[in-house]
Order: structure tokens, then sequence, then C-alpha cells
């Protein structure tokens, strides 16, 4: 948790104004669900997110729709935000979380200067289109998620073997039946 901790802040850090607004909270316990990450923690008086224990008092659950949408600079549909606990401020975060965009150019430019990092984000952009870079990877992210961490998605493997264990059940029910229907014959009147 403390890395996501970590990141969070770190993209406070390159909004001062998210951040004050996100002081006005301070002593609040708030979580951010992005399956699949998940995020909590207390505002400070600073308006930084630190780790706590207890549940949060407010928390905002993204469905992957929203980051989607963020992707394609458009709005997510309010069916993909779900409030739960105090939903005012739960609200409020949502507000202030969406203002926060991660400046890749900016923590480039402090490992390999300003000219590098500029350079390097342009030849991205065109190689790949950034969007796209961003979309991909969060992509094959939420597809590991849907299989592994939440089984919404099967791998072929495993349903392989499911479809096999469903015809040998068959098989065996039918046998059964058959069975069955020469006991009952046998034990006829006749």
């Amino acid at each position: 948790m403390g890395l996501r901790i970590a990141a969070f802040n770190h993209l406070l850090n390159q909004h001062p104004e998210v951040r004050a607004d996100l002081a006005l909270h301070a002593g609040r316990r708030i979580a951010v669900t992005l399956p699949p990450f998940d995020l909590a923690g207390v505002v400070t008086a600073d308006g930084w997110l630190a780790a706590c224990e207890g549940e949060p008092e407010a928390r905002l659950r993204l469905k992957h729709g929203v980051a989607l949408a963020q992707l394609a600079g458009r709005e997510p549909a309010l069916a993909d935000i779900v409030l739960e606990g105090d939903t005012e401020l739960a609200t409020e975060v949502g507000r202030i979380v969406r203002r926060l965009q991660w400046d890749a150019t900016e923590d480039l430019s402090r490992v390999v200067g300003d000219v590098a990092a500029n350079r390097v984000q342009g030849f991205v952009r065109g190689l790949f289109g950034i969007k796209g870079e961003i979309g991909g990877r969060l992509l094959e992210n939420w597809i590991e998620h849907l299989r592994e961490e939440a089984p919404l998605l099967a791998r072929k493997q495993d349903v392989a073997g499911f479809v096999a264990a469903v015809d040998e059940l068959r098989e065996a029910a039918d046998r059964f039946d058959k069975r069955l229907a020469l006991l009952e014959q046998g034990q006829q009147p006749g």
C-alpha cells in the first residue's frame, strides 16, 4: 500500500492546486479503487495522503470505463463510478482525483534533462501515440486482472478442461440411465 500512496502523492506533487483542495479534507479517511488497484489513506493538513488504520469514510469505486474514458479524452459515464460511505466526501474526492494527470515528461526530465525528455516524449508520441501506448498497457493490465484477480475471463486451457469434464459427466450420466433402465426392466413382474 505504501508504494501506491507514494505514487498518488507524487501525482499530487505535480498539481499543487489539487493538493490544496484535498487539504480541505484533512483528517478524513478516503479510498479510491480501480481494480486491480486499491488506494486508501488519511488526508494530511498539507494535502498528502498518508497510510492509516481503519475503514475509509468514503470510497470511490471506479470501473474500467473511467480509465478508458480518460484515455479517450471524454467524460466517464456516471454508471462507471460508484460512491460508498459519505457520498458528499466521495463526490468531492472524485472531483479532485479527476484533475490529476501524470506528467511523465517532467519526471523524465529530472533524470535525463529537459531537452532529452522532450525528445523522448516526441519520439514516443510519434511512434505509438501516447494514448495508444498508455491504453495498450492499461488494457494488458486490465485483462490480466480479469483473468487472475477477478476471474471474469477464462483461459483457453481452462475452458477446454471444463468442457472435457462436462462431456465426461454427461457420458457417465448416460451410462447410469441405461443401467437404471435395465435394472427397472429386470424387476418388472412378468
